[in-house]
């Protein structure tokens, strides 16, 4: 069982500030016990509330709670890397910022990567962790399509597809490295992927 936080009490809060702390609770449980062996109780337990409480602000069932976790997870990560890679910026200052946004994300918020990476991507959520990727792939392609050469935005969109799904394909592998003990530091985790993927892009932007 996952050691408990201290009780929050039982005062009233918004709606919102309850489903996050539900949400919060639920992430430190599943990331730590894994979905199948987490309970409710142990969720509750986590939060300082009663079970009731966390059924009503958790989409009343372990199964929909799972999955409100892994949306905010994803959400958490587009939030954060869309406006770092801000239009007054260079290209490579661009996707320097976003990759730092990145891996500053996941190392801030460990649980939330475990729950989002790890403990859902089988059974029956696995489709829910296959659309939150989707999603991000297709962000990150959205910014690589604007820095791609020729006057065809759709053939700009088709190039940028493979590359962002490459891309965060290398930024979760890193990710997965630092979270088995590699550094946590988001700059030294930026600089190994950057390295490794600018030249090829740059490449990719001069012809």
């Amino acid at each position: 069982m996952v050691p408990p936080t201290r009780a929050t009490g039982r005062r009233r809060l918004p709606p919102e500030q309850r489903e996050r702390q539900v949400l919060d609770a639920a992430v430190r449980v599943f990331s730590r016990v894994g979905f199948h062996d987490a309970s409710m109780d142990d969720v509750a337990e986590q939060a300082g509330l009663s079970k009731p409480m966390v059924y009503t602000h958790g989409g009343g069932s372990k199964e929909e709670l799972l999955r409100r976790c892994i949306r905010r997870e994803a959400d958490r990560l587009l939030t954060s890397v869309s406006p770092a890679a801000g239009a007054d910026r260079t290209t490579e200052d661009r996707l320097r910022r976003g990759l730092r946004a990145f891996f500053a994300t996941l190392t801030t918020h460990r649980d939330g990567w475990s729950v989002l990476y790890r403990q859902a991507r089988t059974g029956t959520l696995a489709d829910e962790v296959h659309d939150a990727r989707a999603r991000i792939v297709g962000r990150v392609a959205d910014l690589l399509a604007a820095e791609l050469p020729g006057p065809d935005p759709d053939a700009a969109r088709t190039l940028a597809a493979p590359l962002a799904a490459g891309l965060v394909g290398a930024a979760e592998g890193l990710a997965d490295w630092s979270a088995a003990g590699g550094t946590e530091d988001p700059d030294a985790l930026t600089e190994l992927l950057l390295g490794l993927v600018w030249t090829g892009l740059d490449r990719l932007r001069e012809r």
